[in-house]
């Protein structure tokens, strides 16, 4: 009986100790939820160098030929400061193809999931231009 009770109180310690341990809060922002998620919306393509300027949302400068893509608003946020998505490079997946681009500027006309590239990206992911869009997903590279 001796052993039973022995045994009791060292299991009761050790539980009270377990349950007294800090908990450690796991960050689930938006960031981190965004490594993990592929997104899916529609690809269209403008040419920055006579549609919005040659300069993005982001601010590093930008052509008809640059590997970016403007993101869509919603995902993007305030469009009069920069977004935690700029300088993100990403994983775009179309009917034409793959390929990487980095987020430099936002698309004020674009639906949730949805990227506005330039003529060179939208060529490699989705084709001719006169196709005008298609569907695409995305994730964070």
């Amino acid at each position: 009986m001796a052993r039973l009770s022995l045994f009791t109180v060292v299991a009761l310690a050790i539980s009270g100790l377990v349950s007294a341990a800090p908990v450690q809060e796991v960050d689930l922002s938006n960031k981190e939820l965004a490594k993990r998620s592929t997104y899916s919306g529609t690809a269209t393509f403008f040419h920055p160098a006579t549609e919005g300027g040659s300069t993005g949302a982001c601010g590093p400068e930008e052509n008809n030929n640059s590997a970016i893509v403007a993101l869509n608003a919603p995902q993007y946020g305030d469009l009069s400061s920069k977004s935690d998505w700029c300088g993100k490079t990403i994983t775009i997946k179309g009917p034409a193809g793959t390929a990487t681009a980095r987020i430099n500027d936002a698309c004020p006309e674009c639906g949730h999931g949805s990227l506005d590239l330039t003529p060179s990206l939208f060529k490699k992911v989705v084709g001719d231009e006169s196709i005008g869009e298609a569907d695409i997903t995305w994730s964070l590279s």
